[in-house]
Formats: C-alpha cells, sequence, structure tokens
C-alpha cells in the first residue's frame, strides 16, 4: 500500500507543485495587500458614517471570505477534481494499466492508494495556505479571529472534496486522460459561472441551488457563526459517494 502511494505522489508530483505554489501565492499576496484596503474601507465608513457599509468587509476576516476565498476554492477545485478524475484514466490513456492492474496488488488497494495520495495533496494545500493566511494577518496586526479565518478556510477545503468525490465517480468509466481533465475544468467552471449568475437576477437563483460555490457562506463564516451541519454532511457524503462510486466502477469495468 506505501509503495502504492509513493507512486502516486511520484505522478503528481509536478502538478503538486505547481498547485501549492499558485495557491500559496494566490493566498499570501491578498492577506499581505488586506491592510491598506482595510485603512482605506474604515475611513470610509468612519467618514461617511457608513455604519452598515459591507461590514463584513471592514475586518480581516471578512476580506479573506471574499475574493482571497473564491481564488482558493477555484484554484484548488481545479486541483482537486483534475487529479480525482485522473486517477484512473490515466492509466488507461498512458497504457500503463496492463502493467499495473497485473502487479500483486488488488484493484480495491490500487484504488484506495491512489484516493488516499491525492486526498492528503489537497488537504496539505489547503492546511498550508491555511497557515499563509494566518501568519500575515498576525504579522500585520490585522488577525482577530483565528478560528473564523480557519472556517473559511476549512470551508474552501470541504468544498473542493466534493469537487473530488465527483471526479472519482467518472474517472473509471473515462478514456482519455486529456478529455477527463476537459471535463473536470469545465464542471468546476460551468459551477463558477452558475455561482456568478445566480446573483445577477432574480430568475438565476435556481443555479445557486445545483452548485457547490454556494455551499458554505464564507461570509457568515468570517463573523464566526461557525461551519453549518447540514452543509459539512453535504459536502463529506457527496466526497464519500463519489468515492465509493469510483470504487465500484474501478472493481467492476474491464480496464
Amino acid at each position: 500500500m506505501n509503495k502504492m502511494i509513493r507512486y502516486e505522489l511520484n505522478q503528481n508530483r509536478r502538478s503538486f507543485w505547481i498547485a501549492l505554489f499558485v495557491v500559496g501565492l494566490l493566498q499570501a499576496i491578498p492577506a499581505a495587500a488586506s491592510k491598506s484596503y482595510l485603512d482605506s474601507v474604515n475611513q470610509k465608513m468612519q467618514a461617511e458614517r457608513l455604519e452598515n457599509y459591507a461590514e463584513h468587509l471592514s475586518t480581516f476576516e471578512g476580506w479573506v471570505s471574499g475574493q482571497p476565498f473564491t481564488f482558493f476554492l477555484l484554484l484548488v477545485g481545479f486541483f482537486s477534481m483534475s487529479w480525482a478524475i485522473g486517477s484512473i484514466v490515466k492509466e488507461r490513456d498512458r497504457y500503463t494499466v496492463e502493467f499495473l492492474f497485473t502487479l500483486p496488488y488488488s484493484r480495491t488497494s490500487i484504488y484506495w492508494a491512489k484516493w488516499l495520495a491525492q486526498l492528503s495533496q489537497v488537504i496539505f494545500i489547503a492546511a498550508v495556505s491555511t497557515g499563509i493566511v494566518l501568519l500575515i494577518g498576525k504579522s500585520i496586526g490585522m488577525l482577530n479571529s483565528p478560528w473564523a479565518v480557519t472556517s473559511v478556510m476549512l470551508a474552501g477545503l470541504l468544498t473542493s472534496l466534493a469537487f473530488m468525490g465527483i471526479g472519482f465517480a467518472i474517472s473509471p468509466w473515462l478514456d482519455s486522460e486529456r478529455g477527463a481533465l476537459s471535463m473536470g475544468i469545465g464542471i468546476v467552471v460551468i459551477m463558477f459561472l452558475f455561482n456568478i449568475l445566480s446573483g445577477m437576477n432574480d430568475s438565476f437563483i435556481w443555479m445557486g441551488k445545483v452548485n457547490l460555490f454556494q455551499l458554505f457562506d464564507a461570509a457568515a463564516l468570517s463573523k464566526g457563526e461557525g461551519l453549518p451541519v447540514l452543509s459539512v454532511i453535504g459536502a463529506l457524503g457527496l466526497f464519500a459517494a463519489g468515492s465509493c462510486a469510483g470504487w465500484a466502477g474501478t472493481i467492476r469495468r474491464d480496464l
């Protein structure tokens, strides 16, 4: 099992380091720039006496729940979906499936080794990104509630795991790695567009109900309200169901 996990990590090492660098950078830059933005917002609120003006955006925690959270969710969603949807199909596309499944490992152990390797990558990226945001927030003196920031980032991780579940469920049934990656990225992009459109017009509200970007209310989390139980169950349930569906497809399909 350990050898299979190392095998999968080795296959993904280039994309993993790219993901870690990009996600970490796009969390560090907004966090570092937050002080000047928050100072200007607070000055505007005091000058114009706008007590209710973007109240949640006048704190570091609220700032994190805005664009940084969107960047985090979009990017980690991309990478987690790509790794999951390519887990089995890449072996078929690279013509390594015949060799892999003739090794003295069951399909079940191979699948769950891949699953564990990819899950650990996503969790590690989320943990490092959260640490970067907390460290910068504390260093610039803007961090008021570490738990609120952690909740926002944890919501992004849980949503990314839901994307992973979809990817795992689809992977055994595809034949082209390029097509699989295109489909995975397309799913994330379509849901992101649904998220934007759902806030533009009342007739598009239904789009918000079928997209994972609205699984958690980041603004509410930034106020310290905590993770809603139903949303957590929904994210983990989709991840678990997709993972099990991918496993069932792997052991049943003629690869």
